[in-house]
């Protein structure tokens, strides 16, 4: 759907799968992701080798991610990238939300009480997760694997973990995303056939900081570390801060 923007995010729409190759996607990975898919039962899985960066829009964390992958040598996994892939395997049955929003135009995705958008923020990533963790599991084990986006939810990833170490949330403060979304114009674009493109805007905003402090409390109280990214540092020291916590050379 066109007013839809995958993860809630202010990304534009990856290409489906049969439009090309996603962002930090290899073909390889894609190979293997769909030979091993329907072999893997990703609830028994062991996702030990994997290294989760979470957190919320405008953080910088898929560029950081992007760093760690080259410069470390991991295989870098993106749930934007995966985004489609998922929103076309989505029944009413299992993943009612994900159906749902799927179906909104612009007024409904942005006009609604911010609350109401938030909500639908967090039951939507609860509902993709489960193809997250398929997909993973469908990576094998040759080589640790950095996972990025902002459906990797501090609770649903805690239970999956065996030290704070192996996960990160980084999360920007309010006048950072503002600043920085504004700057944007594809923002525009994407909320043209908006009723009221500035309340529109205004919702988007109140709803991705609404996120950010929910991921911070909630990580907080699992003891998983969160950066908050205000512009003080530059996105290389941002990028060394989550290198160093998760211990890579």
């Amino acid at each position: 759907m066109r007013h839809f923007v995958p993860h809630f995010t202010s990304k534009p729409l990856p290409p489906r799968p049969s439009e090309g190759r996603g962002r930090g996607w290899g073909e390889q990975l894609r190979k293997k992701l769909f030979l091993a898919r329907d072999k893997m039962d990703a609830g028994l899985a062991d996702f030990s080798h994997i290294y989760w960066l979470g957190g919320s829009p405008c953080s910088g964390k898929t560029s950081a991610a992007k760093a760690l992958a080259s410069r470390c040598g991991l295989d870098y996994y993106s749930c934007d990238d995966a985004f489609y892939h998922h929103a076309r395997r989505i029944t009413p049955e299992r993943q009612p939300v994900f159906q749902r929003v799927m179906q909104y135009g612009c007024a409904e995705l942005w006009l609604r009480p911010v609350e109401a958008l938030l909500a639908d923020e967090l039951a939507v990533y609860e509902e993709e997760f489960p193809f997250i963790l398929e997909d993973l599991a469908g990576l094998g084990r040759q080589r640790p694997v950095i996972a990025e986006g902002a459906a990797l939810l501090p609770w649903l990833i805690a239970p999956r973990i065996a030290s704070p170490s192996r996960a990160m949330y980084m999360v920007p403060t309010p006048a950072f995303q503002w600043q920085h979304y504004s700057r944007r114009e594809w923002t525009a674009e994407v909320l043209k056939d908006c009723p009221d493109p500035e309340l529109a805007f205004q919702h988007w905003m109140e709803r991705d900081i609404g996120f950010a402090v929910r991921v911070a409390l909630r990580a907080g109280e699992l003891g998983l570390p969160v950066l908050q990214v205000d512009g003080s540092r530059t996105l290389e020291e941002n990028t060394a801060a989550v290198q160093a916590h998760f211990h890579l050379a």
